[in-house]
């Protein structure tokens, strides 16, 4: 059996489409150092500096708040993942929900960071705070709503408990609206953390019982099959010569092996 070896022999063109992507990114670092270094010195300061450091203040200062951001990154991550994963096994509804899904984790992630809907909203563009939080939850009932067939086939009930933690948050803020040092405070970002754990644990089980269908399928897939639906037609070095049936070349997978559910649940794929 021959063996291919892809990390040598790299033509011109490979490694372009392997540079692009960092020259883009550092293209981008590369802009945003350019308008931090044209502000003020105070400013610059404070967009390249730790907040801690700059405050003087402890090192645990928005500890669980960090914490929380990091949630949502992880929630996105394994949203665009699974997306990705679905996509390249031919997953339509199952990408669209996680895709869409991402796009609600980025705008969630974004809101938390840079405190749109609390300060950026109210203080720079004028819009309360009780409207920017409507909109955004808005978004994540659009969300819901629309994806809702995609969304019971999944662990529905991790989904809720973040909905419920988030919800409760909401209703703590608007009703009491603790301030520092206040006890319903706990009560607020508590249950915000809790949801934001809840909310990243759902969507990285649902990513991987994705993404481990998609895996299974290919699996019980004829090689063939599973490359060119994938990548397209195989290369022609690759591409088989004979024995297109597996039960013909002896495959130990033999006849009648299908594809694997869309979700470990054993629903049908998409």
């Amino acid at each position: 059996m021959t063996t291919i070896e892809r990390r040598t022999h790299r033509s011109p063109r490979e490694l372009v489409r392997v540079v692009t992507p960092l020259v883009l990114v550092w293209t981008v670092g590369v802009a945003v150092l350019a308008a931090v270094a044209g502000q003020g010195a105070d400013r610059s300061a404070a967009l390249l500096m730790d907040p801690t450091f700059l405050v003087g203040a402890h090192w645990y200062t928005g500890l669980v708040s960090n914490l929380g951001i990091l949630g949502w990154t992880v929630a996105l991550a394994a949203a665009a993942a699974g997306a990705w994963a679905s996509n390249i096994g031919g997953r339509r509804k199952a990408s669209v929900f996680l895709r869409w899904g991402a796009v609600v984790c980025a705008l969630l992630l974004v809101d938390d960071l840079f405190q749109l809907h609390a300060i950026v909203a109210d203080t720079y563009l004028r819009i309360p705070k009780s409207v920017a939080t409507t909109a955004i939850a808005l978004c994540g009932a659009w969300w819901v709503l629309s994806q809702r067939r995609e969304i019971r086939r999944t662990h529905v009930h991790l989904l809720v408990a973040a909905l419920v933690g988030l919800a409760a948050s909401l209703v703590v803020d608007h009703v009491i609206d603790p301030i520092p040092g206040d006890g319903w405070l706990i009560a607020e970002d508590g249950a915000k953390f809790l949801g934001i754990l809840a909310w990243a644990t759902y969507f990285v089980v649902t990513a991987a019982d994705i993404s481990r269908s998609v895996l299974r399928q290919a699996l019980l897939t004829w090689p063939d099959e599973a490359f060119d639906a994938a990548f397209g037609e195989a290369p022609g070095d690759l591409a088989p010569t004979e024995h297109a049936d597996p039960a013909e070349s002896g495959s130990p997978l033999g006849k009648g092996q299908g594809a694997a559910p869309a979700f470990s649940g054993g629903r049908p794929a998409d």
